[in-house]
This record gives C-alpha cells, sequence and structure tokens, in this order.
C-alpha cells in the first residue's frame, strides 16, 4: 500500500513542477546560445491580438507573435547583440534648420527640427504636434542616432520620441531645447492608452518575458548614455533597471554634469523616459 502512495507523491510533485516551469522553457537559438522561448500562455486574449494589426504566424508562437512586444524567429524571442560597441552616427537625413544656425546663433536663434520617420526607424508620439519637434541640435542628432542603433539591435522593434522643446501645461520643463520623452510602448512597467488609463505591462507576464523587457529598456539607456558621453538624465521609475545601469554607467567611466543618470520621478515616469541632456551636447557624425 505504501509503495503505491508513494509513487503517486512523486508523480504529483513532479507534475507541479513543470507547471511551475511553463511559459519559461528555454531554447538554442541559432548560434547555439540559450534563448527565450515563445510562452505557452501569453496572456492576451483575441481581441488583444487581433488590434495588433500584424499578420499571424504560424506555429506554437502565432499567439504572441501577433502583438507589438514580442518577436519570435523561429520560436525563440529576438535579442540584441551581446556585445556594447553601440553604434553613435547620426543617419544621413535632411533636417530643417531655423534661420539663426545660417548666421551660426546658439540655441534658441538656432533649432533643428526632428524630421519625420523615415522607413520605421521611430514614430512620434501621438500628443506631439509639429512645433514640439524642435530642439537643440545636439539633441535631435542624439535622437537620430539612438533611433537606429536601437532598431539595429532589436530588429522589427521601434523608438517613439515626444515633446522636445514643448513648454505648456503638459510640462514644467521641455523649454530650454534638452528634453524629450521616450517611449517603448510595450516594454516598460506601464503604457499609456490614453484617457487617463496605464494598464501594467508587466502583470501576469512569465519572469523570462519579463526579463527580456526590461533588457530592452535598458539597451535603451547604455545606448543614450554612451552616444551622450554620459551627459544625461532620465527620469523611470523601474528600480530594477535603474540599479544595474547606475553600477553600468559607473563601471564604463561615464559622468554626468545634468544630474544621476537615471532616478526615479512622479509616477508618470514608468511607461516613458523623461531625457534631460546637457546644453552643451554636440551633434553626432553623420554617416
Amino acid at each position: 500500500m505504501a509503495a503505491p502512495l508513494l509513487l503517486a507523491g512523486l508523480l504529483a510533485g513532479a507534475l507541479a513542477i513543470a507547471s511551475q516551469l511553463a511559459g519559461e522553457a528555454r531554447v538554442l537559438s541559432a548560434d547555439g546560445t540559450p534563448a527565450l522561448a515563445a510562452p505557452r500562455d501569453s496572456g492576451l486574449d483575441a481581441s488583444a491580438a487581433a488590434d495588433s494589426g500584424d499578420d499571424a504566424a504560424d506555429g506554437p508562437a502565432a499567439a504572441v507573435a501577433e502583438d507589438a512586444s514580442w518577436r519570435y524567429e523561429r520560436g525563440a524571442l529576438v535579442r540584441p547583440p551581446a556585445d556594447e560597441a553601440y553604434a553613435c552616427t547620426q543617419p544621413d537625413v535632411a533636417i530643417e534648420r531655423s534661420h539663426g544656425c545660417e548666421a551660426g546663433r546658439p540655441y534658441p536663434h538656432c533649432r533643428w527640427r526632428l524630421p519625420d520617420p523615415a522607413d520605421g526607424e521611430y514614430a512620434i508620439w501621438r500628443n506631439t504636434i509639429d512645433e514640439h519637434r524642435w530642439a537643440r541640435p545636439g539633441l535631435v542628432s542624439l535622437l537620430l542616432a539612438v533611433a537606429a542603433e536601437y532598431r539595429r539591435r532589436w530588429p522589427g522593434e521601434q523608438l517613439v520620441i515626444g515633446d522636445l522643446d514643448a513648454p505648456g501645461p503638459r510640462h514644467q520643463t521641455h523649454d530650454r531645447g534638452v528634453d524629450v520623452d521616450l517611449y517603448l510602448p510595450h516594454a516598460m512597467i506601464a503604457r499609456n492608452d490614453g484617457g487617463g488609463r496605464y494598464p501594467d505591462n508587466y502583470e501576469g507576464r512569465a519572469r523570462g518575458e519579463v526579463a527580456s523587457l526590461r533588457a530592452r529598456v535598458m539597451d535603451l539607456a547604455k545606448i543614450l548614455a554612451t552616444c551622450a558621453g554620459g551627459q544625461i538624465r532620465i527620469y523611470y521609475n523601474d528600480p530594477d533597471v535603474i540599479r544595474p545601469f547606475r553600477a553600468w554607467f559607473d563601471e564604463r567611466g561615464l559622468s554626468s554634469d545634468v544630474g544621476p543618470p537615471m532616478r526615479m520621478h512622479n509616477d508618470l515616469h514608468r511607461f516613458h523616459f523623461h531625457l534631460t541632456v546637457h546644453d552643451d551636447v554636440a551633434p553626432l557624425p553623420a554617416r
């Protein structure tokens, strides 16, 4: 009698362990390194998938491949290169400039306009009017370079840029040409769906999924810091990103005259970076 009961107990324990591991199985990528497998339960309902606008993919990853927060190739989540050799060159695009630039005058007489997006390398945040796409040349150049590098490292993903020089009721800052809001709408802690709706992106996701989303956010912060020579301050409310990013920043020997390179701020900074760069950040070389 004891033997069957023991066997049943061992079987139940094995099933419990297997259920805990569901959604975090690992597969090998093409180069033989571990890559996150598509989770068995994405937590998405049919309406969320339909709203994404992407075509469904075949295979077990189809349920999540439609959602903009995930990109899978052969069942494995696309990951950035392991290196941190970030490219910091401005794409060769036409940039509208104010008349003061031709005369060699400083900001605010000389400002650049963030160009219309081309080839999907970035998007403009929905509330950003044309007047709020102007800023100091160094900030506009930095954004173009960072958006291109982020897209290169995260194929299929996109940086969203909003409110550069945008004084007014929605901002107490953004009035010196050095501030901008940056969004990874499906990768940060929360989303801004409009109308005061800020759903949590991480709730209900497997630990492996959350870790990969945070990796995207961390990579964006590292690109910004590298291409700005450390002269940045980011408001973003995720201690699990702030701590390792600041440790990385110090290890790289970077320093910022703008303030701590990343810190907590008010609760709205759960769904975007508020980036401030130093006044003297210069335009990057064009490729």
